[in-house]
C-alpha cells in the first residue's frame, strides 16, 4: 500500500509542479524587443474545428508565421500537424503570401513529441537550423522541450500570442497533465531506440 501512496504522490506532484511551471512561464514571458530571425518557422497544428476547417489557436499560429515570413525573419516553412491540419494550414499560408515553395509539410504527427520527431525526419531540413517555433505560450515549454528531444538545439520560441496573460483555460490545465506524460513517454521511446527497437514498433504510443 505505501508504495502506491509515493507513486500517486509522485503524479500529483508532477502535475502541481508542471502547472505551476507552465503559468509562471506564461506569466513571465516577454517578447523580444527586435523579430527573432532564424533558418525556419516550424508551426504547430491543433485540433481541426467541427466543420473541419482550422481551429481559432492554429489560425492564429499560422498568421504569426506569415507575419514572421513576411518580415524576412526565415526563408523556410514547416507546417505540422496529422489529419489534414498541415495541408489546411499550409493553404492558409499560401493565401496569406508565403510561397508555395516555401512550405514543407508534415502532415502525420498527432501529438507534440510527433510534431518534433516526424519534422527532424524531413531531409530537407538540417537539425542544426535555427527553428522560430511557433505555438501558444502555455504550449511553448514543452514543444520547445519535444524538439530538444527530437535532435534540435537552436530553437527560439515565438508565442502567438504574446499579449495574453494567464489564464486557467483548458489548454493550461491539459499541459499540466501532458508534462509529466510526454516525460516518460519521451524517456520509454529513447530506452527503445538506444536498444535497437524498431521505431514503427512504439510511435503510435507517442500520439
Amino acid at each position: 500500500m505505501g508504495f502506491f501512496r509515493w507513486i500517486f504522490a509522485i503524479a500529483v506532484l508532477s502535475v502541481w509542479t508542471a502547472l505551476i511551471g507552465t503559468a509562471l512561464y506564461v506569466a513571465l514571458f516577454t517578447p523580444a524587443d527586435e523579430a527573432p530571425t532564424g533558418d525556419v518557422i516550424v508551426v504547430l497544428g491543433g485540433d481541426a474545428d467541427p466543420a473541419g476547417g482550422l481551429n481559432a489557436q492554429t489560425s492564429l499560429r499560422v498568421s504569426t508565421a506569415v507575419a514572421l515570413f513576411e518580415a524576412e525573419a526565415a526563408v523556410q516553412v514547416v507546417m505540422s500537424g496529422g489529419d489534414g491540419v498541415a495541408d489546411a494550414m499550409r493553404d492558409m499560408a499560401v493565401a496569406g503570401g508565403i510561397p508555395p515553395e516555401a512550405i514543407l509539410v508534415e502532415g502525420a504527427s498527432r501529438s507534440t513529441l510527433q510534431n518534433a520527431l516526424f519534422t527532424a525526419d524531413i531531409e530537407e531540413l538540417d537539425k542544426d537550423a535555427a527553428i522560430l517555433l511557433v505555438t501558444h505560450k502555455y504550449h511553448l515549454p514543452r514543444a520547445n522541450a519535444s524538439f530538444r528531444w527530437a535532435g534540435f538545439s537552436d530553437i527560439t520560441n515565438v508565442a502567438a500570442n504574446p499579449d495574453a496573460g494567464i489564464e486557467f483555460n483548458q489548454g493550461l490545465l491539459w499541459e499540466a497533465v501532458k508534462w509529466p506524460y510526454n516525460i516518460l513517454r519521451a524517456a520509454a521511446a529513447s530506452a527503445a531506440l538506444a536498444g535497437d527497437v524498431p521505431r514503427e514498433s512504439f510511435i503510435k504510443y507517442l500520439e
